[in-house]
């Protein structure tokens, strides 16, 4: 029998770009955040508090919800973008970039679902101030790469059809927000 790892962790390095500066670009780090652990619950808390938005509600509750039933559950996966450079058993709130949810096995056995998807806001693409752009795309385009195997879709808000259509995803139907990624 297999022992599956529920301990957050790091998983990759993606470079990101800073607002205004088409060179060089800055590293940042992926990491599965584990909500059975306090310090990765803790952090997705303040990131609710801090970004304040419906998705990074929603994922902290749900995060919550696994952490209240005290039971992995090894199909929610909740991935986060930050800018800390070590020590990722403690993330640290204020270093979140981007963070979301990804359901697998959803709606069917080999298929992949992202759940939720939120930029942190002082960085997302309507920002004024913001300090690092298209921190979307390069956050989607992990989750693509990581799963690049599976069928991956997720539901649109009308706000952010073209965002996902202009990296790859296409409605399952007109009358639809359902989004499935094009495989090329």
């Amino acid at each position: 029998m297999n022992q599956i790892s529920f301990k957050g962790q790091f998983i990759s390095n993606i470079n990101i770009k800073r607002a205004g500066y088409p060179l060089p670009t800055h590293q940042a780090a992926i990491v599965e955040a584990d909500p059975l652990k306090f310090h990765d619950l803790k952090a997705l808390e303040d990131v609710d508090r801090l970004w304040d938005g419906n998705f990074s509600r929603c994922i902290y509750k749900d995060a919550y919800r696994i952490n209240l039933n005290n039971a992995p559950d090894s199909k929610q996966k909740f991935f986060i973008l930050t800018d800390q450079k070590e020590n990722y058993n403690r993330l640290n709130s204020d270093d979140i970039l981007a963070e979301a949810k990804v359901v697998l096995d959803y709606p069917v056995k080999g298929k992949v679902f992202i759940d939720y998807l939120q930029v942190q806001p002082e960085n997302s693409f309507d920002s004024n101030n913001r300090t690092y752009e298209k921190l979307g795309t390069s956050f989607l385009s992990f989750l693509k790469k990581y799963y690049n195997n599976s069928e991956i879709g997720l539901r649109s808000l009308h706000s952010t059809v073209d965002f996902y259509i202009k990296n790859g995803f296409k409605l399952v139907r007109k009358d639809s927000n359902l989004m499935r990624l094009v495989k090329k």
